[in-house]
């Protein structure tokens, strides 16, 4: 860790992304306070150099597109989990005279064994 506030926000954007490509949510999710001090810090420290402002630039785009393909995935994963736990749709009856009616239920039934 260095106290460059350019070089310490290139390392967390660096290791979000080594995380977003793993596919590792949770590690990129435990960097968001640091990059969020690094950003702080950032604002506030000395204007970077032309080269840590283009590595800053290259580090924020591919970061910005592993955050947006993450977004996918996890709405993707959300969308199959929802339709599984969706109830299915009911089907309709239809009685002799072509209305739609109540769906015969069950009959009760008891077992039992004696052993």
């Amino acid at each position: 860790m260095t106290d460059n506030p350019a070089s310490r926000l290139a390392d967390v954007l660096s290791r979000e992304n080594e995380a977003l490509i793993r596919v590792d949510y949770p590690a990129a999710v435990a960097l968001a306070a640091g990059k969020e001090a690094a950003l702080a810090a950032l604002a506030e420290g000395p204007t970077p150099s032309p080269e840590q402002l283009r590595r800053l630039a290259e580090l924020a785009n591919t970061n910005r597109d592993l955050l947006e393909r993450a977004i996918i995935v996890q709405t993707n994963v959300v969308r199959i989990v929802a339709r599984a736990c969706a109830a299915p749709a009911a089907e309709a009856h239809y009685n002799r005279n072509g209305a739609t009616s109540p769906r015969p239920r069950a009959g009760a039934y008891a077992l039992s064994a004696h052993v």
